[in-house]
């Protein structure tokens, strides 16, 4: 039902920007673009082996990247928007999230157009060799023979815990052995591979927590503990020490920003879908939740491009309010289930 509604409003918007982009002069911004995995082709992404989410193959990645340089936005860095962009330029900026092994295949597009790219590192899986827990999820429910929808449902409800509590449920139910990587495709980087990545000149890292923490799960002291150990892990195995968060799943808030901050972090991405308008204060909190969109390796992707340039789009709108509700419906649960509880006072 719901990627029934996505799929109306996305062709929407594609028809909407069409119309948008032929009558009038697209408002100068940056763009900023959140990947995952890279996959070798479509047949590879639906092996089951990894969470499917984006299915984004690399000949998708190559028309990305080629279409945004045609169009003349110039790819930047986090560190770039703290020297000030010319509020008459396009901006785009790349971002990959939680440390994949896989995503050294972008490194020869990349290359080929120039474009830096930031690679925002879930370190603990790194430092361990661990499978992330959603392809965990994914790969042993889809062996189970679990529906897709079924599949989902219950990946949401683990996402209302936090990383320690998910991975000892999966744990119970798959055995230790479900987090050993099965290889290149679903493994992360290894701390020596990490190194010799972030050396390369078109690469940059950021800070995904330390083990990939819904944020906004975890107690002012947990969370602190998350951002600060990434923070240590990354500039231990890399030598250098990120300016930019990635919020995982997007979950943040203005107390969450602030534990940002004070671990040194000086701006922050979200998974909100929309663009964002120049000049950017990067003194302002604004720094700390720049919107991303993210491409669909089931859509066809030059459309994609062309609908996140438009200023008028509908999606956006859309995914904030469902992330709104889906949030609150969360917190109703966990409130209900709490108050259902015998109490434990004598």
């Amino acid at each position: 039902m719901l990627s029934s509604v996505r799929k109306i409003i996305r062709t929407t918007d594609a028809a909407a920007a069409g119309a948008y982009l032929s009558l009038f002069r697209e408002r100068n911004a940056l763009l900023c673009f959140l990947f995952h995995s890279v996959f070798l082709d479509d047949r590879e992404s639906r092996q089951n082996r990894v969470h499917p989410l984006q299915r984004t193959t690399v000949a998708q990645f190559r028309a990305f990247v080629r279409y945004y340089q045609a169009e003349g936005y110039q790819f930047i860095r986090p560190a770039d928007l703290f020297a000030g962009l010319d509020p008459d330029g396009k901006y785009a900026l790349i971002t990959f999230d939680d440390g994949y092994f896989n995503n050294t295949r972008a490194l020869p597009i990349l290359e080929e157009f120039a474009a830096p790219a930031t690679f925002f590192i879930t370190t603990d899986n790194v430092q361990r060799c661990k499978s992330f827990w959603w392809d965990v999820h994914w790969r042993e429910s889809a062996a189970r023979a679990l529906s897709h929808d079924a599949i989902v449902r219950d990946g949401r409800a683990l996402k209302s815990m936090t990383t320690e509590q998910i991975e000892e449920e999966l744990l119970r139910r798959h055995g230790r052995s479900a987090f050993a990587p099965r290889g290149d495709l679903d493994r992360p980087f290894t701390p020596t591979e990490l190194r010799d990545f972030s050396r390369h000149p078109l690469v940059g890292l950021g800070n995904h927590t330390a083990n990939h923490a819904i944020l906004s799960n975890y107690s002012a002291r947990a969370g602190r503990q998350q951002i600060a150990g990434a923070q240590e892990a990354i500039q231990s195995m890399t030598g250098l020490r990120p300016v930019a968060i990635a919020y995982p799943n997007g979950a943040h808030s203005t107390q969450i920003q602030r534990w940002c901050v004070d671990a040194g972090l000086k701006c922050g991405f979200t998974i909100e879908p929309r663009k964002t308008a120049l000049p950017l204060d990067m003194d302002s909190q604004a720094a700390m939740r720049i919107g991303r969109f993210m491409p669909d390796g089931d859509e066809p992707i030059q459309r994609q491009c062309r609908t996140f340039r438009s200023d008028v789009q509908l999606y956006g709108k859309v995914h904030a309010g469902f992330r709104r509700l889906s949030q609150y419906r969360t917190r109703y649960s966990l409130q209900s289930e709490t108050s259902a509880q015998p109490s434990s006072d004598k």
